[in-house]
């Protein structure tokens, strides 16, 4: 306010003043409280529809004012056109209850909640427009609901009896919701807007069929049953078994035999831009996926710098160092755990601390671990539960000393996935932002940077080699998400794509190689995006804070400033960052 001289004009301006900030702050803070019910109220209504977030996320659904008799044990709501436009009226009521709330009155924390859940409301309403009805493909051959199911199943968590039954639905209820997800994929079919690898999907649910009751899925449930020591534990055993028999098996016979009867039919072997709406559909997903609002033509330019600068690097790397080893070298690391213990005692020097970082580690189901060749993933903990974290990793990998076993080790534990959950489980309070944000890209993209970040406590190998597979690594992903543009937002047929990754040095043994490579990312589109972009971001924003504070930047609290925002758009992330920047000049 600026000093007026008048004794009476300052004294009246004075008493107005305080009687509009005291109207005022009572004004926001019934503002902020609404808003807090908001949110919590679209927390408790996910939780509510859908069994299986509501099981993974909750140990005490009460405490969160979840009511689990209003939840329908299932594995999920049917994909029908019925539902599907429930959903899309649903975002669009939400998305306007939101938009009535005034911004500019709410905490700096609830301003991030408020953007991050409209940017993800506004997304999917551009997504569910009409004109992309039937475009999003369910059985991706990465990440398709056939893909998924084992590993879920695998992993459930059982906690008490109860639990036990509802499993025991929830394998029963696959068939019916496998049939509607085919439903729908039909209907995909029919009009022209099918986009799967046929071949990937039919040879996977072969391997899933052949196991039939001998799967490897099953004995997992059945041990975590077994863990109970319930009285009618061998009960609900023979009724899992029959549930898979009945259930789990089918339904993979079905996505088999749809699959093969989609041979004489209409498929699209190339990507999004050759169906109508393609490429349009395409932007949007890659947005979705990179966790900003930049467009297809950005991202090109911004992964084109990218891939410049990795090679230049790369190069410099070579030429300082001609005699490097080229092999890949061996650390100490005799198990998963000696990796992690030691990468702990650095941890906190360049991380905030957290208090609970105890952690346990389990093979991957064999079947799963044989399959899909995951060297390694983080369980994403109950928001309420006191159990360690759970890391999964791959008993099938490569020896345990590789260099590149430590840095997945280093993307899943610490400093990456488990330790990420770990700090937001302890620094952020709302229950949405923990469990229903949803920006992969900055997740992924965090993860990634930790994993090179980890570099740095590899003290017995030689940090020119270290240098050197980062930057090939990075240029290598620069490359495939450019070609995963030129596939889906080009149109690039498998010569084209085939001379891009030879113009640009990616060199493959044969053909086969090129069409496996091709058909992953035509069947998974934009797959990729979340972790290389989602780095690209963050580097970029470590970079400038670099710059503008000099000597006064320090990792940790960058790292600090970067934590702050949990799983979150960009544009959230990046004013956090400059916050940072502007306290620390």
């Amino acid at each position: 306010m600026k000093f007026i001289k008048k004794l009476s004009l300052v004294f009246l301006s004075t008493i107005l003043a305080v009687s509009l900030i005291g109207c005022q702050s009572t004004n926001n803070e019934d503002v902020q409280k609404k808003f807090n019910e908001f949110i919590q109220t679209q927390f408790v209504k996910t939780m509510e529809s859908d069994y299986t977030t509501a099981h993974t996320f909750m140990v005490n659904p009460k405490n969160f004012g979840v009511d689990m008799s209003k939840v329908n044990v299932n594995l999920g709501n049917r994909i029908t056109e019925e539902n599907i436009k429930k959903s899309k009226e649903d975002n669009l009521s939400a998305l306007k209850e939101l938009k009535s709330f005034d911004r500019d009155v709410l905490t700096d924390d609830q301003k991030d909640t408020y953007d991050i859940y409209k940017y993800q409301t506004e997304l999917e309403e551009k997504l569910n427009d009409d004109k992309f009805d039937y475009y999003q493909q369910i059985f991706e051959s990465m990440t398709g609901i056939h893909y998924q199911l084992p590993t879920t199943l695998a992993d459930w968590q059982l906690r008490n009896e109860q639990d036990v039954k509802n499993l025991v639905t929830v394998v029963n209820d696959i068939k019916p919701y496998i049939d509607s997800a085919l439903d729908y994929t039909k209907k995909q079919e029919e009009k022209g807007l099918l986009m799967v690898d046929l071949n990937e999907v039919i040879a996977y649910c072969d391997k899933i069929i052949k196991k039939g009751d001998q799967s490897a899925v099953l004995e997992a449930m059945k041990k975590s049953i077994d863990e109970l020591s319930l009285e009618k534990g061998s009960e609900y055993k023979k009724q899992l078994s029959q549930a898979f028999k009945d259930s789990f098996i089918p339904a993979y016979e079905d996505i088999r035999d749809t699959m093969k009867s989609f041979k004489s039919g209409t498929n699209n072997t190339e990507g999004y831009a050759k169906f109508k709406n393609g490429k349009e559909y395409y932007e949007l997903l890659l947005q979705k996926n990179i966790g900003s609002n930049k467009s297809v033509s950005d991202i090109r330019t911004m992964m084109t710098k990218a891939y410049n600068n990795h090679l230049k690097n790369l190069m410099a790397v070579a030429a300082k160092n001609p005699n490097i080893n080229q092999s890949e070298p061996k650390t100490n690391y005799k198990n998963y755990t000696e990796m992690l213990d030691d990468i702990q005692k650095n941890l906190f020097n360049d991380f905030p601390e957290v208090k609970n970082t105890s952690y346990h580690i389990e093979d991957i189901n064999k079947e799963i671990a044989s399959s899909s060749g995951v060297a390694a993933y983080f369980n994403i903990p109950p928001l309420d539960g006191t159990e360690k974290k759970q890391l999964r990793v791959n008993p099938n990998s490569a020896d345990v000393s590789t260099v590149s076993t430590y840095h997945t080790v280093a993307h899943e534990g610490f400093p990456g996935h488990m330790y990420q959950y770990a700090y937001m489980y302890e620094n952020i309070s709302s229950p949405y932002r923990k469990a229903l944000a949803n920006s992969s890209a900055y997740s992924e993209g965090y993860a990634v940077y930790a994993q090179y970040y980890a570099f740095n406590y590899l003290t017995d190998i030689d940090q020119n080699y270290l240098e050197l597979t980062k930057e090939n690594e990075l240029a290598t992903y620069c490359i495939i998400i450019l070609a995963d543009i030129g596939i889906h937002y080009e149109g690039w047929s498998f010569e084209q794509f085939k001379d891009f990754l030879n113009a640009k040095g990616l060199t493959l043994e044969d053909d086969e190689q090129f069409k496996n490579q091709y058909y992953q990312l035509q069947a998974n589109p934009s797959a990729f995006q979340p972790y290389y972009v989602g780095y690209e971001e963050i580097i970029a924003l470590k970079e400038n804070a670099e710059d503008k504070l000099g000597t006064k930047f320090k990792d940790k609290d960058f790292h600090t400033a970067l934590l702050k925002s949990g799983t979150a758009p960009f544009s959230v992330v990046e004013r956090n960052i400059d916050a940072y920047i502007e306290q620390n000049k």
